[in-house]
């Protein structure tokens, strides 16, 4: 497994002993540009899909403009070729005359210059995670199953349900590597999506296995009162280089299976069961970012490759909400109960 993340600044559990039994792995994804394959972990990469099942899709959006896949890709395509190229003589990006008239096509529709009429819309492939690569997958796979496929709907307006909000309509599919032998050779895709950054960029994973602690919310009231005093007496002795609980002793920002989840924009909101009514856990978080601010201490270094600062910030070209995260929450009690999402 390779390693990705800094050394935290300090042991929060010497100063703070009660924290160890919240104590929780979380395994930071680190996606990627790549080339993967139906047998490896990605974000973005082709599902090992049994070619005899179903593809999953969505009736919602039968009548519908958005952009093509294809349109999308090229549109990225366009912009990662200029960034390679030296800037004009005032500063500006050098595109030629033809990608000019490409992306003002882009520019005057919105960026939803297609249509679609016809039946359900087939869901995007998001990610496929193997248990051998991603370790904290374990504890929730449904026994006998070794890999989890997450598709989701390229729209985010849906009436009702569960995913009635703004971020795409999501699903899960568990199973066991070894009873696909006949593998779907191409996967269906919609005609369009309903923005550019729902559809993902083809990513290798780089997993890595972090210890994390609680959103504070989470944490009785009097650890918390003396976690915020010990935080003030750093500051006071430290200035800007005074380690945080919240952003940098705690919660890992990113991609990631399992671990703690944030609720930094509207405080804690539990998550429980619809079927059985016991709280559920993040099973999977989707984030935009690897770095939750500037000098973010879980940014990753040692990376494969020379990544331009904004790939990296990007990978996936996937944007969650306003810059932030969407959760996949499963029941601890049943895998088989459905699960929920929340957006952060």
């Amino acid at each position: 497994m390779a390693f990705h993340t800094p050394y935290r600044p300090l042991d929060v559990t010497v100063p703070f002993p009660e924290l160890i039994p919240w104590a929780r792995t979380g395994t930071r994804l680190h996606p990627r540009p790549g080339a993967p394959t139906a047998g490896e972990s990605s974000v973005g990469g082709p599902l090992l899909w049994p070619a005899g099942e179903a593809w999953p899709g969505c009736a919602e959006h039968e009548r519908v403009y958005g952009m093509s896949p294809e349109r999308v890709r090229r549109h990225r395509r366009i912009l990662r070729e200029v960034r390679q190229r030296p800037r004009t003589a005032d500063g500006q990006p050098a595109y030629t005359a033809e990608e000019q008239v490409e992306l003002d096509e882009l520019t005057r529709a919105e960026g939803r210059p297609d249509r679609r009429d016809g039946g359900p819309l087939p869901l995007l492939a998001l990610a496929q995670l193997y248990v051998r690569d991603v370790p904290d997958l374990a504890p929730f796979a449904p026994p006998g199953t070794d890999l989890l496929q997450v598709l989701w709907c390229p729209f985010s307006e849906h009436e009702d349900g569960p995913f009635a909000h703004r971020c795409p309509y999501t699903r899960l599919f568990w199973r066991r590597a070894a009873d696909v032998t006949e593998p779907l050779a191409v996967m269906p895709e919609p005609g369009v999506v309903g923005r550019e950054y729902y559809v993902p960029e083809p990513c290798v994973l780089h997993p890595e296995q972090v210890t994390e602690y609680p959103y504070a919310d989470y944490l009785p009231a009097g650890l918390v009162a003396r976690i915020d005093a010990w935080e003030d007496e750093l500051i006071v002795r430290m200035g800007d280089l005074a380690p945080g609980y919240q952003y940098d002793l705690s919660l890992a920002p990113g991609w990631k299976a399992g671990g703690w989840e944030s609720w930094h924009k509207t405080d804690l909101v539990r998550v429980f069961c619809d079927v059985c009514g016991t709280e559920m856990r993040v099973l999977l978080t989707i984030d935009t970012y690897e770095k939750n601010r500037p000098d973010c201490s879980w940014e990753p270094f040692d990376l494969p490759f020379d990544l331009p600062f904004d790939r990296l910030n990007g990978a996936t070209g996937i944007k969650v909400g306003r810059d932030g995260e969407y959760r996949a929450f499963v029941c601890p009690t049943d895998p088989a109960h459905p699960h929920r999402m929340r957006l952060q």
